[in-house]
């Protein structure tokens, strides 16, 4: 599996914040960025503070979107878009455990699936195969000014779709 890496900086993340990805090589291979839920969703997200406040862009190192994942509103009916192909999906939430929760969908005939585990790393399945982890390290250092996110994927691209996913459902606060 190859590894990849990116910083979440603590405290506040930008929207002009620029997050890169970095293999292994110390070569950024992929970018990701916080995108705004439309007018309406963020006045009604600022005010009932319910569900999730942000959605995530990846793109590659030349700035290419290669995954968006949007909703219509915070919380309900996200959509993964795939841009490649123009592929918008429904990502469909379910109950794990009490209050875990998992996420499935479809894509070019392919399932998958990604849910968190008790550690909170976070595992994406292709067609019920596991093609990538993606976990941040136990110990917490207050001196550092950032998060580092690990990310152990079979290809480039399931690394992307697996990243993007963690950091929009389970990477809170960012």
């Amino acid at each position: 599996m190859e590894r990849f890496t990116y910083q979440v900086p603590r405290g506040n993340v930008h929207i002009s914040t620029i997050m890169p990805i970095i293999n292994e090589h110390s070569k950024t291979v992929f970018e990701m960025r916080k995108q705004q839920h439309r007018f309406l969703a963020r006045i009604v997200n600022g005010s009932l503070r319910y569900g999730i406040p942000y959605c995530y862009k990846i793109a590659n190192e030349y700035t290419k979107p290669l995954y968006t994942i949007d909703c219509v509103f915070p919380g309900i009916r996200y959509k993964l878009i795939e841009h490649s192909s123009s592929q918008i999906v429904q990502i469909v939430p379910l109950r794990v455990q009490l209050i875990e929760k998992a996420y499935s969908f479809r894509l070019d005939s392919h399932e998958y699936y990604f849910e968190k585990d008790y550690t909170s790393s976070g595992y994406l399945k292709y067609d019920n195969q596991q093609v990538a982890t993606v976990s941040m390290p136990i110990k917490y250092d207050i001196s550092l000014e950032s998060d580092t996110i690990i990310i152990k994927a079979t290809t480039e691209e399931f690394a992307a779709l697996a990243a993007v996913l963690y950091h929009t459902f389970y990477y809170y606060g960012a």
